[in-house]
């Protein structure tokens, strides 16, 4: 069983989520970044992770979209925050802000977003 390091560090408890994910230890993992979070109110990245736990794992796409939208408000440029939303939105079938969210995740240069765009927003025309 891995031994995880911890202090009065927000990083620790990020990284120690990040590995907990990896290892599918996802309840541990949504509480080192929930810790992360508190310690650091503006840690974008642990927003970003926790979102992709709460609506890959755990089907919480409230609190997924919730999350993407805090780091996003964090770190206006946050491309991979934007498509992980649209991804999200998708799954509640709003394909308008889907399409919203991949073609700013596009603009900001996350190339994954392309193939989305085009299977799903390519009859919708964006502003």
């Amino acid at each position: 069983m891995k031994k995880y390091r911890y202090s009065n560090n927000p990083d620790d408890y990020y990284k120690n989520g990040i590995e907990k994910y990896v290892q599918k230890d996802f309840v541990g993992a949504l509480s080192d970044l929930t810790i992360a979070i508190e310690m650091k109110p503006n840690f974008a990245e642990a927003y970003l992770s926790r979102g992709l736990l709460f609506g890959k794992e755990f089907h919480k796409y409230t609190k997924a979209i919730k999350d993407f939208t805090k780091a996003i408000k964090l770190k206006n440029d946050y491309a991979e925050a934007f498509y992980n939303r649209g991804v999200t939105y998708r799954i509640l079938d709003d394909i308008n802000k889907s399409c919203e969210d991949w073609h700013k995740a596009k603009e900001l240069g996350f190339k994954e977003a392309d193939a989305l765009i085009e299977k799903y927003c390519n009859k919708f025309k964006q502003e």
